[in-house]
Protein backbone atom coordinates (compact mmCIF):
# COMPACT_ATOMS: atom_id res chain seq x y z
CA UNK A 1 0.00 0.00 0.00
CA UNK A 2 1.33 3.31 -0.94
CA UNK A 3 1.19 6.19 1.11
CA UNK A 4 0.36 9.30 -0.08
CA UNK A 5 0.94 12.81 2.20
CA UNK A 6 -1.16 15.68 1.59
CA UNK A 7 -1.22 19.10 3.40
CA UNK A 8 -4.49 20.10 5.17
CA UNK A 9 -5.86 23.04 6.02
CA UNK A 10 -8.58 22.46 8.10
CA UNK A 11 -9.69 26.78 7.69
CA UNK A 12 -11.87 29.29 9.37
CA UNK A 13 -15.63 28.95 10.55
CA UNK A 14 -17.52 25.87 9.33
CA UNK A 15 -15.25 24.72 6.93
CA UNK A 16 -13.22 22.41 9.96
CA UNK A 17 -16.66 20.61 10.27
CA UNK A 18 -16.71 19.98 6.68
CA UNK A 19 -13.07 18.97 6.27
CA UNK A 20 -13.21 16.70 8.76
CA UNK A 21 -16.20 15.11 7.12
CA UNK A 22 -14.16 14.90 3.80
CA UNK A 23 -10.84 13.74 5.40
CA UNK A 24 -12.48 10.41 6.14
CA UNK A 25 -14.33 9.86 3.13
CA UNK A 26 -11.02 10.71 1.26
CA UNK A 27 -9.16 7.89 3.93
CA UNK A 28 -11.97 6.01 3.28
CA UNK A 29 -11.61 5.79 -0.74
CA UNK A 30 -8.19 5.97 -1.21
CA UNK A 31 -7.88 2.01 -0.23
CA UNK A 32 -9.98 0.98 -3.23
CA UNK A 33 -6.05 2.41 -4.82
CA UNK A 34 -4.73 0.87 -2.35
CA UNK A 35 -3.30 3.61 -1.29
CA UNK A 36 -3.38 5.22 2.62
CA UNK A 37 -3.52 9.39 2.95
CA UNK A 38 -1.26 11.03 5.40
CA UNK A 39 -2.76 14.68 6.27
CA UNK A 40 -0.26 17.08 7.47
CA UNK A 41 -1.88 19.95 9.07
CA UNK A 42 -0.31 22.98 8.00
CA UNK A 43 -3.00 26.10 9.53
CA UNK A 44 -3.49 28.85 7.71
CA UNK A 45 -6.05 31.96 8.64
CA UNK A 46 -7.47 33.23 11.17
CA UNK A 47 -7.07 30.32 13.31
CA UNK A 48 -3.57 30.54 12.37
CA UNK A 49 -3.32 34.03 13.72
CA UNK A 50 -3.85 32.55 17.40
CA UNK A 51 -1.04 30.58 17.56
CA UNK A 52 0.99 32.17 14.88
CA UNK A 53 0.42 35.72 14.89
CA UNK A 54 -0.15 35.34 11.56
CA UNK A 55 -2.94 34.36 8.88
CA UNK A 56 -0.14 32.30 6.52
CA UNK A 57 2.43 30.99 8.69
CA UNK A 58 5.61 30.80 6.62
CA UNK A 59 6.44 27.65 8.12
CA UNK A 60 2.55 25.99 7.15
CA UNK A 61 3.82 27.48 3.52
CA UNK A 62 6.94 25.71 3.36
CA UNK A 63 5.50 22.16 4.57
CA UNK A 64 2.61 22.64 2.17
CA UNK A 65 5.41 23.51 -0.48
CA UNK A 66 7.36 20.35 0.22
CA UNK A 67 4.15 17.91 -0.15
CA UNK A 68 3.19 19.83 -3.08
CA UNK A 69 -1.03 19.06 -2.96
CA UNK A 70 -3.34 21.17 -0.53
CA UNK A 71 -6.56 20.37 0.63
CA UNK A 72 -7.61 23.55 1.44
CA UNK A 73 -10.69 24.48 3.91
CA UNK A 74 -11.33 27.77 3.41
CA UNK A 75 -10.22 31.02 5.82
CA UNK A 76 -11.84 34.21 6.56
CA UNK A 77 -14.17 35.24 8.97
CA UNK A 78 -16.47 38.61 8.68
CA UNK A 79 -16.56 39.22 12.01
CA UNK A 80 -13.02 38.45 13.00
CA UNK A 81 -12.53 41.00 9.70
CA UNK A 82 -14.51 43.90 12.12
CA UNK A 83 -11.86 43.04 14.89
CA UNK A 84 -8.42 41.47 14.25
CA UNK A 85 -8.95 42.42 10.35
CA UNK A 86 -9.02 45.83 11.61
CA UNK A 87 -6.64 46.00 14.02
CA UNK A 88 -4.61 44.18 11.18
CA UNK A 89 -5.79 44.83 7.60
CA UNK A 90 -3.05 43.33 6.19
CA UNK A 91 -4.20 39.95 7.39
CA UNK A 92 -6.88 39.68 6.24
CA UNK A 93 -6.50 35.74 5.29
CA UNK A 94 -8.65 35.34 1.58
CA UNK A 95 -6.49 37.54 0.14
CA UNK A 96 -3.33 36.51 2.04
CA UNK A 97 -3.50 33.18 1.86
CA UNK A 98 -5.82 32.50 -1.19
CA UNK A 99 -3.53 35.25 -3.30
CA UNK A 100 -0.41 34.37 -1.78
CA UNK A 101 -0.51 30.22 -2.76
CA UNK A 102 -2.08 30.82 -6.55
CA UNK A 103 0.76 32.83 -7.00
CA UNK A 104 3.96 31.07 -5.07
CA UNK A 105 2.80 28.39 -6.99
CA UNK A 106 1.83 29.74 -10.32
CA UNK A 107 -1.40 27.91 -10.39
CA UNK A 108 -2.74 28.91 -13.52
CA UNK A 109 -5.96 26.90 -13.93
CA UNK A 110 -9.15 26.63 -11.97
CA UNK A 111 -11.17 23.81 -12.46
CA UNK A 112 -14.39 24.28 -11.39
CA UNK A 113 -17.03 21.66 -12.99
CA UNK A 114 -20.93 22.33 -13.01
CA UNK A 115 -22.95 19.24 -14.14
CA UNK A 116 -26.66 19.44 -14.29
CA UNK A 117 -28.75 16.02 -13.74
CA UNK A 118 -32.43 16.04 -14.52
CA UNK A 119 -32.29 14.05 -11.44
CA UNK A 120 -31.39 17.64 -9.35
CA UNK A 121 -34.50 19.39 -10.42
CA UNK A 122 -35.69 19.86 -7.42
CA UNK A 123 -32.98 22.20 -5.57
CA UNK A 124 -32.25 24.21 -8.70
CA UNK A 125 -32.83 27.23 -9.40
CA UNK A 126 -32.95 26.80 -12.85
CA UNK A 127 -36.77 25.94 -14.91
CA UNK A 128 -37.30 22.11 -15.04
CA UNK A 129 -37.50 23.00 -19.37
CA UNK A 130 -34.03 24.16 -18.97
CA UNK A 131 -32.35 21.15 -18.54
CA UNK A 132 -32.16 18.40 -21.45
CA UNK A 133 -32.96 15.00 -20.49
CA UNK A 134 -28.97 13.87 -21.32
CA UNK A 135 -28.11 16.98 -18.80
CA UNK A 136 -25.55 20.17 -19.39
CA UNK A 137 -21.78 20.10 -18.43
CA UNK A 138 -20.16 23.42 -17.63
CA UNK A 139 -16.78 22.81 -17.52
CA UNK A 140 -15.32 26.20 -16.19
CA UNK A 141 -11.47 26.75 -16.07
CA UNK A 142 -10.34 30.25 -15.07
CA UNK A 143 -7.27 31.75 -15.52
CA UNK A 144 -6.32 32.12 -11.67
CA UNK A 145 -3.59 34.38 -12.18
CA UNK A 146 -2.79 37.99 -13.37
CA UNK A 147 -6.15 40.60 -14.10
CA UNK A 148 -7.37 42.64 -11.27
CA UNK A 149 -6.18 40.02 -8.82
CA UNK A 150 -2.77 40.91 -8.85
CA UNK A 151 -2.00 43.96 -11.05
CA UNK A 152 -1.77 46.89 -8.70
CA UNK A 153 0.46 44.54 -6.64
CA UNK A 154 2.52 43.17 -9.48
CA UNK A 155 2.92 46.51 -11.52
CA UNK A 156 2.81 49.06 -8.89
CA UNK A 157 6.33 48.14 -7.64
CA UNK A 158 8.26 48.61 -11.03
CA UNK A 159 6.63 52.27 -11.70
CA UNK A 160 9.12 54.98 -10.56
CA UNK A 161 7.92 57.47 -8.56
CA UNK A 162 7.50 60.41 -10.89
CA UNK A 163 5.63 58.11 -12.61
CA UNK A 164 3.12 56.52 -10.00
CA UNK A 165 2.49 60.47 -8.88
CA UNK A 166 0.71 60.53 -12.00
CA UNK A 167 -2.05 57.98 -10.56
CA UNK A 168 -2.92 59.08 -7.56
CA UNK A 169 -5.53 56.54 -5.72
CA UNK A 170 -3.67 53.29 -6.94
CA UNK A 171 -3.38 51.46 -3.81
CA UNK A 172 -3.37 48.34 -2.48
CA UNK A 173 -6.85 46.98 -0.25
CA UNK A 174 -5.15 47.15 2.92
CA UNK A 175 -3.87 50.54 2.61
CA UNK A 176 -7.72 51.73 1.71
CA UNK A 177 -9.03 53.50 4.77
CA UNK A 178 -12.54 54.78 3.39
CA UNK A 179 -11.49 58.22 3.05
CA UNK A 180 -10.01 58.20 -0.39
CA UNK A 181 -11.46 60.75 -2.98
CA UNK A 182 -10.38 58.50 -5.78
CA UNK A 183 -8.71 54.46 -5.94
CA UNK A 184 -8.24 53.17 -8.67
CA UNK A 185 -7.17 48.89 -9.55
CA UNK A 186 -4.59 48.38 -12.28
CA UNK A 187 -5.22 45.39 -14.52
CA UNK A 188 -2.97 43.33 -16.63
CA UNK A 189 -2.15 39.90 -19.10
CA UNK A 190 0.62 38.42 -20.46
CA UNK A 191 0.28 37.65 -24.27
CA UNK A 192 2.52 34.30 -23.35
CA UNK A 193 0.68 33.20 -20.11
CA UNK A 194 -2.93 33.47 -21.87
CA UNK A 195 -1.31 31.56 -24.76
CA UNK A 196 -0.54 28.61 -22.44
CA UNK A 197 -3.57 28.94 -20.35
CA UNK A 198 -6.03 29.13 -23.35
CA UNK A 199 -4.07 25.88 -24.97
CA UNK A 200 -5.27 23.67 -21.74
CA UNK A 201 -8.27 25.04 -22.60
CA UNK A 202 -8.25 24.11 -26.14
CA UNK A 203 -7.09 20.54 -24.90
CA UNK A 204 -9.67 19.75 -22.38
CA UNK A 205 -12.21 21.11 -24.88
CA UNK A 206 -10.95 18.24 -27.39
CA UNK A 207 -10.33 15.49 -25.22
CA UNK A 208 -14.11 16.31 -23.73
CA UNK A 209 -15.54 16.60 -27.44
CA UNK A 210 -17.43 20.09 -25.97
CA UNK A 211 -17.23 23.38 -27.84
CA UNK A 212 -14.96 25.96 -26.20
CA UNK A 213 -16.92 29.13 -24.95
CA UNK A 214 -14.20 31.82 -24.81
CA UNK A 215 -15.62 34.71 -22.66
CA UNK A 216 -14.52 38.09 -22.70
CA UNK A 217 -14.76 41.90 -22.55
CA UNK A 218 -13.24 42.70 -26.30
CA UNK A 219 -16.17 45.18 -27.02
CA UNK A 220 -14.83 47.50 -24.24
CA UNK A 221 -11.68 46.31 -22.48
CA UNK A 222 -8.17 45.99 -23.95
CA UNK A 223 -7.08 43.63 -22.57
CA UNK A 224 -9.78 41.43 -23.56
CA UNK A 225 -8.92 42.19 -27.10
CA UNK A 226 -5.96 40.89 -26.67
CA UNK A 227 -7.40 37.65 -25.00
CA UNK A 228 -9.92 37.28 -27.94
CA UNK A 229 -7.31 37.68 -30.66
CA UNK A 230 -5.30 35.26 -29.26
CA UNK A 231 -7.86 32.76 -28.51
CA UNK A 232 -9.02 33.03 -32.36
CA UNK A 233 -5.46 32.82 -33.58
CA UNK A 234 -4.68 29.85 -31.21
CA UNK A 235 -8.49 27.74 -32.57
CA UNK A 236 -7.40 28.12 -36.14
CA UNK A 237 -3.96 27.14 -36.08
CA UNK A 238 -3.96 24.84 -33.37
CA UNK A 239 -7.43 23.20 -32.96
CA UNK A 240 -9.39 23.60 -35.43
CA UNK A 241 -11.52 20.55 -34.88
CA UNK A 242 -12.71 22.19 -31.65
CA UNK A 243 -15.82 24.63 -32.25
CA UNK A 244 -14.43 27.64 -30.40
CA UNK A 245 -17.47 30.15 -29.33
CA UNK A 246 -16.93 33.88 -28.34
CA UNK A 247 -19.55 35.53 -25.52
CA UNK A 248 -19.19 38.37 -23.72
CA UNK A 249 -19.22 38.56 -19.94
CA UNK A 250 -22.47 39.98 -19.93
CA UNK A 251 -24.41 37.45 -22.14
CA UNK A 252 -22.54 34.84 -20.46
CA UNK A 253 -24.12 36.30 -17.01
CA UNK A 254 -27.98 36.36 -18.83
CA UNK A 255 -27.19 32.63 -19.27
CA UNK A 256 -26.57 31.25 -15.92
CA UNK A 257 -30.17 29.95 -15.59
CA UNK A 258 -30.78 28.65 -19.46
CA UNK A 259 -27.61 26.33 -18.50
CA UNK A 260 -27.39 23.95 -21.55
CA UNK A 261 -27.13 27.66 -23.81
CA UNK A 262 -23.32 27.14 -21.62
CA UNK A 263 -22.50 23.59 -22.81
CA UNK A 264 -19.38 22.97 -22.82
CA UNK A 265 -15.52 23.87 -21.73
CA UNK A 266 -15.51 27.43 -20.58
CA UNK A 267 -12.49 29.55 -20.92
CA UNK A 268 -12.50 32.38 -18.79
CA UNK A 269 -9.75 35.94 -16.88
CA UNK A 270 -9.55 35.89 -13.50
CA UNK A 271 -12.35 37.84 -12.23
CA UNK A 272 -14.83 36.88 -14.60
CA UNK A 273 -14.40 33.02 -13.72
CA UNK A 274 -14.78 33.80 -10.34
CA UNK A 275 -18.16 35.79 -10.42
CA UNK A 276 -20.05 33.52 -13.52
CA UNK A 277 -18.74 30.25 -11.71
CA UNK A 278 -20.26 31.38 -8.20
CA UNK A 279 -22.90 32.49 -10.17
CA UNK A 280 -23.21 29.02 -12.26
CA UNK A 281 -23.01 26.72 -8.75
CA UNK A 282 -25.86 28.96 -7.60
CA UNK A 283 -27.87 28.10 -10.22
CA UNK A 284 -27.17 24.57 -9.37
CA UNK A 285 -28.43 24.89 -6.28
CA UNK A 286 -26.25 26.00 -3.51
CA UNK A 287 -22.45 27.08 -3.30
CA UNK A 288 -22.35 24.21 -0.98
CA UNK A 289 -22.17 21.77 -4.13
CA UNK A 290 -19.42 23.74 -5.56
CA UNK A 291 -16.06 21.58 -5.96
CA UNK A 292 -12.55 23.54 -7.03
CA UNK A 293 -8.68 22.30 -7.83
CA UNK A 294 -6.19 25.00 -9.25
CA UNK A 295 -3.18 23.49 -10.79
CA UNK A 296 -0.05 24.18 -11.88
CA UNK A 297 0.52 22.01 -14.91
CA UNK A 298 4.51 21.84 -15.32
CA UNK A 299 4.66 21.27 -11.24
CA UNK A 300 1.78 19.65 -10.68
CA UNK A 301 1.80 21.68 -7.32
CA UNK A 302 -2.22 21.96 -6.60
CA UNK A 303 -4.52 23.23 -4.17
CA UNK A 304 -7.80 21.88 -3.78
CA UNK A 305 -10.28 24.17 -2.75
CA UNK A 306 -14.21 23.77 -2.45
CA UNK A 307 -14.69 27.16 -3.41
CA UNK A 308 -17.68 27.98 -1.00
CA UNK A 309 -16.33 29.86 1.52
CA UNK A 310 -16.62 28.72 5.26
CA UNK A 311 -20.06 29.59 6.02
CA UNK A 312 -18.80 31.25 9.24
CA UNK A 313 -22.78 31.32 10.53
CA UNK A 314 -22.84 28.38 10.50
CA UNK A 315 -19.65 27.13 12.90
CA UNK A 316 -20.34 24.31 15.46
CA UNK A 317 -24.09 23.98 14.61
CA UNK A 318 -23.61 20.68 12.11
CA UNK A 319 -25.46 22.77 9.70
CA UNK A 320 -22.87 23.05 6.72
CA UNK A 321 -23.24 21.59 3.54
CA UNK A 322 -19.85 19.57 3.14
CA UNK A 323 -20.14 17.80 -0.65
CA UNK A 324 -18.61 20.97 -2.43
CA UNK A 325 -15.33 19.81 -0.11
CA UNK A 326 -16.13 15.64 -0.79
CA UNK A 327 -16.20 16.32 -4.64
CA UNK A 328 -13.44 18.74 -3.78
CA UNK A 329 -11.46 15.77 -2.34
CA UNK A 330 -12.63 13.33 -5.40
CA UNK A 331 -10.84 15.88 -7.87
CA UNK A 332 -7.88 15.53 -5.75
CA UNK A 333 -7.68 11.97 -5.49
CA UNK A 334 -8.10 12.08 -9.02
CA UNK A 335 -5.08 14.39 -9.81
CA UNK A 336 -3.08 11.84 -7.74
CA UNK A 337 -3.84 9.25 -9.78
CA UNK A 338 -5.99 7.72 -7.60
CA UNK A 339 -9.32 7.23 -10.15
CA UNK A 340 -11.28 4.32 -8.52
CA UNK A 341 -11.23 6.20 -5.24
CA UNK A 342 -12.22 9.42 -6.99
CA UNK A 343 -15.33 7.55 -8.94
CA UNK A 344 -16.15 5.73 -5.55
CA UNK A 345 -16.33 9.48 -4.25
CA UNK A 346 -18.60 10.88 -7.61
CA UNK A 347 -20.68 7.85 -6.82
CA UNK A 348 -21.44 8.21 -3.64
CA UNK A 349 -22.36 11.38 -3.19
CA UNK A 350 -24.84 11.22 -6.26
CA UNK A 351 -26.19 7.99 -4.83
CA UNK A 352 -26.82 9.93 -1.34
CA UNK A 353 -28.30 12.67 -3.79
CA UNK A 354 -30.67 10.43 -5.96
CA UNK A 355 -31.79 8.53 -2.74
CA UNK A 356 -33.47 12.20 -1.61
CA UNK A 357 -30.77 12.99 1.33
CA UNK A 358 -30.59 17.00 1.04
CA UNK A 359 -28.50 19.52 4.03
CA UNK A 360 -30.68 22.75 4.70
CA UNK A 361 -29.17 24.67 1.61
CA UNK A 362 -30.32 22.60 -1.14
CA UNK A 363 -33.95 21.68 0.75
CA UNK A 364 -37.01 22.52 -0.51
CA UNK A 365 -40.22 22.88 0.60
CA UNK A 366 -40.98 19.67 -0.99
CA UNK A 367 -38.13 17.68 0.80
CA UNK A 368 -39.69 15.45 3.52
CA UNK A 369 -38.29 16.68 6.97
CA UNK A 370 -36.57 13.19 7.82
CA UNK A 371 -34.40 13.78 4.98
CA UNK A 372 -33.31 16.88 5.88
CA UNK A 373 -29.45 15.98 7.74
CA UNK A 374 -26.98 17.83 9.00
CA UNK A 375 -23.00 17.84 7.99
CA UNK A 376 -22.03 14.74 10.15
CA UNK A 377 -24.79 12.46 9.07
CA UNK A 378 -24.51 13.89 5.40
CA UNK A 379 -21.20 12.50 5.31
CA UNK A 380 -22.34 9.40 7.17
CA UNK A 381 -24.79 8.24 4.46
CA UNK A 382 -22.00 9.25 1.18
CA UNK A 383 -19.71 7.01 3.46
CA UNK A 384 -21.62 4.26 3.68
CA UNK A 385 -22.95 4.42 -0.43
CA UNK A 386 -19.26 4.65 -1.28
CA UNK A 387 -18.98 1.13 0.98
CA UNK A 388 -21.80 -0.64 -0.69
CA UNK A 389 -20.64 0.86 -4.44
CA UNK A 390 -17.29 -1.14 -3.31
Amino acid sequence: MKNIPIALVLGDGAAPDMMRVACDIVSQAARYDDAEISFVETPMGWNAHKQFGDTFPEESFAKASEIGTLFFGGVGDPELDKTLGKQFPEMRPEARCLLGIRDEWDLLLNFRPMIYRPDMKDFMKVRPEFIPDEGVEQHWIRFLLEDTYFGTKKIRPVWNTKFAAKFNGVLLKDEVTGDEEQVIDLAYFNAETIKKYLRYAFQYAKQKNLPLISIDKSNVMARYKLWRDIATRIGAEEFPEVDLRHLLVDAANALLFEPAKLHGVIACGNEHGDILSDGAAGAIGSLGLMHSSAINPDTGQAMFESGAGTAADLAGQDKANPIGRILTAGMMLRHLELPTAADAIEYGVKAVLDAGWRTGDIATASTPGSKVVGTTEMGRLISTAIGKEA
